[in-house]
């Protein structure tokens, strides 16, 4: 999917420093369709590393998301890291939480990605990490009880899946009245 400077991009991140922090780059249309045009992970990187990479890419951004882990307060100078990130000019929503059973928010947030892959289209090239790491999210297989483990398995996959379970979560379809677009149609299909 080609980058449309007509739509605003918005981000959804997994945070991590040890661990990779991953985001994907979409972009919303009225008509339901998501566009997912970029994917970046890093791991051992500061705030001012991402900021720097959110202006190389020069896309017209709309919201950046993070999940509620992005509230927690550091014990070394006692901000948040929310507070952090708005000193380097980087402003984050809090992907919402989905309510429910206690230890079902993953569950659901699971439900939500299978809702809405369908009205996804990705670019191949740019999201190929991401898509990586779609592909192999997963659970462990308990042998001894012959079913699968409640929860996924917590490796270089999840970091990407659960960015993009925080895109799945928040999404809503935009109105007309905010993207006026027409869907994307290859060049050949305009001769």
């Amino acid at each position: 999917m080609p980058y449309d400077p007509a739509l605003p991009v918005d981000t959804d991140w997994d945070l991590g420093i040890g661990d990779a922090m991953c985001i994907w780059f979409s972009q919303s249309l009225y008509t339901g369709e998501v566009r997912l045009i970029d994917y970046y992970t890093a791991s051992g990187e500061g705030f001012p590393h991402y900021v720097a990479m959110l202006a190389e890419r020069g896309y017209r951004y709309g919201s950046h998301y993070a999940p509620h882990d992005i509230a927690v307060r550091e014990l070394g100078t006692g901000k948040s890291r929310m507070e952090v990130a708005g000193g380097y000019g980087l402003r984050f929503k809090v992907t919402p939480r989905i309510t429910g059973k206690v230890g079902m928010e993953v569950e659901e947030g699971i439900s939500a990605v299978r809702l809405l892959l369908p009205r996804c289209w990705f670019d191949a090239e740019k999201c190929k990490d991401g898509l990586e790491a779609l592909m192999h999210y997963r659970r462990d297989y308990n042998q001894r009880l012959n079913e699968f483990k409640a929860t996924p398995v917590h490796d270089a996959a999840s970091h990407g899946a659960d960015a993009f379970r925080g895109l799945a979560v928040r999404h809503k379809t935009p109105q007309r009245a905010e993207v006026d677009v027409a869907p994307y149609r290859p060049a050949s299909a305009w001769l």
